[in-house]
């Protein structure tokens, strides 16, 4: 075969999300024919990543350069013009090289990589020095490299995942081999169906799973399904949700049940965009039940996940960015087991918070992934994931009555908006008060005939506000006229009976220090 002079005649392909740059020498005739790089069909190149990515193979151009960009993969090769014979590398002579400043100016590149001897040999020969970075030398990809299967190949090449902060393949079935031994019992994993899942996912958010346990099955116990859950009464949900916090979460219940009463037939949705649809579903909950009770193949990324592969992955970004959020939900993607979706995500859920622990020394020597951890492996555990300083908390002073009369106890119920809105409270009061002016502020109530009589203090925190609270209690003596008609004609007062705020009216948790007294009547 003669020589020909050539021309590269594909542009490198690069955006400004590329992390590692791979270089070949020169497209072979198939490669020039198709326009595209490694385009010859023997060639292990695509094969190769798709496996280190755990991904089907790309197959088309627009597959393959959107596989490219998925992964933070730029390509292009060393030579821009030489003479050679064919695909043959051994035949190239009289090289120009490539100005590999087109990509370097332009994307964040952390490793460059050489595909091969030829290509590693006019790298560090005509390009390191302007480029001023070592580039590392990988075994050809070429099928005249027969020394080199694809399980060989990939040993050596599973270097750049390191860069591309890409979990290995495979972690995920050593996981659930984990899980199969280590994961949690739990009354809601016996009967994982939709309505279960659902339920059981709001109530975690948040709060302990020892804490929730009791709350389920007392849920369960009186609102055993989905209609069930649309009709019950504003009161009761909030008395079976009394103590858990964050009450909207149950007032997003009610109203998902309705819909799905209205729109599905009292079932719920298996496609994830319209399990999304609904009130008080986010991606998360979405991910848990597709995957969990329908067994589909979404991720479930919480704080705990997040954990998880941001130390794994040594992962720099803020934890909170949607781009780093993106990016980790689509590693758990990549490397979820197929087979076992809702089993994966449960087994992530575990490692979080039972071994991955956060605030502390990590349990590392019982973790599975401890061998490709990259951040056990720097003993950088504690320093991710990266979190933004977050702003102090707001604190407010607050005085809280707890007012008697004949064994019932003054309740107040709150505005509909803001904080703890439409929940009871313990009336109270803005600002600190001392013994003195408690008894001033409850004479300029309209109260006469009363003992007052401290209760001491306490605290409780929100997520973005702190409530320091010095509680009074007031025993009346006798019930005003004021506060009758106030009884009478505003239905946002009541006077509730001990037995009454057990069973009936749902206390927020800020009031417990308070609620407590009653018992000391």
């Amino acid at each position: 075969m003669d020589y020909q002079r050539i021309r590269h005649p594909i542009p490198p392909l690069y955006d400004k999300e590329s992390r590692i740059l791979i270089l070949g020498s020169f497209p072979s005739v198939k490669s020039r024919e198709a326009a595209f790089f490694y385009g010859h069909p023997q060639n292990r190149f695509w094969k190769l990543l798709a496996a280190l990515f755990s991904e089907d193979a790309p197959v088309t151009v627009e597959e393959k350069s959107a596989f490219l960009h998925r992964n933070h993969v730029a390509v292009w090769d060393t030579i821009a013009s030489c003479e050679i014979q064919g695909s043959s590398d051994s035949s190239i002579k009289n090289v120009q090289v490539n100005d590999l400043s087109v990509i370097l100016d332009h994307a964040p590149i952390e490793r460059i990589y050489c595909n091969g001897a030829k290509s590693h040999e006019y790298y560090r020969k005509y390009i390191q020095e302007k480029t001023g970075t070592e580039a590392v030398k990988l075994p050809s990809t070429s099928p005249a490299n027969a020394a080199f299967g694809l399980e060989k190949l990939m040993d050596h090449w599973r270097q750049i995942l390191i860069p591309l902060r890409i979990a290995p393949a495979g972690i995920g079935r050593s996981l659930l081999s984990w899980y199969d031994f280590n994961g949690r019992i739990l009354p809601w994993r016996s009967d994982p169906t939709p309505y279960h899942v659902w339920i059981s996912e709001i109530m975690l958010q948040q709060t302990r799973v020892e804490a929730v346990k009791d709350y389920y099955d007392r849920w369960m116990q009186e609102l055993p399904d989905i209609p069930s859950l649309a009709g019950v009464s504003d009161e009761k949900l909030m008395k079976l949700w009394e103590g858990l916090g964050y009450y909207n979460r149950a007032r997003n219940l009610k109203e998902a049940a309705i819909t799905i009463m209205e729109k599905y037939g009292g079932q719920l949705p298996c496609d994830y965009e319209e399990l999304l649809s609904l009130k008080g579903i986010g991606s998360y909950t979405a991910g848990a039940i597709a995957s969990i009770a329908f067994g589909q193949p979404r991720a479930a990324v919480d704080g705990n996940v997040l954990r998880i592969f941001s130390r794994i992955l040594m992962e720099p970004g803020k934890i909170n960015s949607a781009r780093t959020k993106g990016y980790l939900e689509r590693e758990v993607l990549r490397t979820m087991p197929r087979e076992r979706p809702g089993d994966y995500n449960q087994s992530l859920m575990d490692l979080g918070a039972t071994v991955c622990l956060p605030n502390g020394q990590p349990l590392c020597e019982k973790c599975p992934w401890e061998s490709i951890c990259r951040a056990h492996n720097k003993g950088t555990e504690c320093d991710y994931p990266v979190k933004e300083q977050k702003r102090p908390r707001r604190v407010e002073e607050r005085a809280v009555f707890l007012i008697e009369w004949e064994g019932k106890y003054l309740l107040h119920k709150r505005e509909r908006k803001g904080l703890l809105a439409g929940l009871w409270e313990l009336p109270n009061l803005e600002g600190r008060y001392t013994l003195e002016k408690a008894g001033e502020e409850v004479a300029a109530r309209g109260f006469y005939d009363y003992i007052l009589e401290p209760l001491g203090e306490g605290k409780h925190i929100f997520s973005h506000v702190e409530w320091h609270m010095t509680g009074y209690r007031v025993r009346l003596q006798t019930l005003t006229k004021r506060l009758r008609r106030i009884l009478d004609e505003d239905a946002d007062w009541t006077l509730a009976t001990r037995r009454e705020l057990e069973e009936s009216y749902a206390l927020p948790s800020a009031f417990d220090r308070f609620k407590k007294q009653i018992d000391n009547s």
